[in-house]
């Protein structure tokens, strides 16, 4: 299994943003499972689960990992592809961009909670382009991180995780855009008494 595959087809992500799709690959990356596993676990029908699965192995997420006889059944144990997925919301397509914003209009809403005041359009915009850097950033490092994988065998998931965003951070911290859109971010985002 690749320890990370960067996903960059609209379509395949919009697959994976499904929540029953999101939740099968949640469940395994801890463990290969069988689909009345996974049925018992979400409380879906086996065959609602199979169908999600079918989906998900034509995207090439997801496999079949091994097989066991049970009785005169066979059971197969599928398992996701890589350790870790690398999407990006920020490919141009209308619908990954409208949920990208709206994950982040959660995030205005926490703000408000603790007490920030801001123009909510001017944040929106400046997190947004933010993101928007982010994720190209650790996109062109989960491809190097693809064509390396042999190099990067005896290192955890977490670990390889971690060094994506912390070859981001540096990436970004060399870009410019970047940080004059992090000094808007501390200028919009303050508290009354700040």
């Amino acid at each position: 299994m690749a320890k990370v595959k960067v996903v960059t087809d609209p379509d395949i992500i919009k697959l994976m943003l499904e929540d029953t799709r999101r939740k099968i690959l949640q469940l395994l990356r801890n463990r290969e499972m069988t689909i009345s596993q996974l049925s018992e676990i979400l409380g879906k029908t086996p065959q609602t689960i199979y169908h999600h699965i079918e989906k998900l192995k034509e995207a090439g997420l997801v496999e079949v990992k091994r097989t066991e006889m049970k009785g005169n059944l066979v059971e197969k144990y599928y398992g996701r592809t890589a350790d870790a997925f690398y999407i990006n919301l920020y490919l141009g397509d209308e619908e990954l961009r409208y949920f990208a914003r709206s994950r982040l209009k959660t995030k205005l809403e926490i703000f408000k909670a603790l007490g920030y005041e801001f123009d909510e359009e001017k944040l929106l915009n400046v997190m947004d382009a933010l993101l928007k850097k982010e994720h190209e950033y650790k996109t062109e490092i989960s491809k190097e991180i693809e064509a390396n994988e042999e190099k990067l065998k005896n290192f955890s998931d977490e670990d390889i995780i971690h060094a994506i965003e912390w070859l981001a951070m540096a990436r970004m911290g060399r870009d410019g855009e970047v940080l004059n859109l992090l000094r808007e971010l501390g200028e919009i985002l303050k508290r009354r008494n700040e």
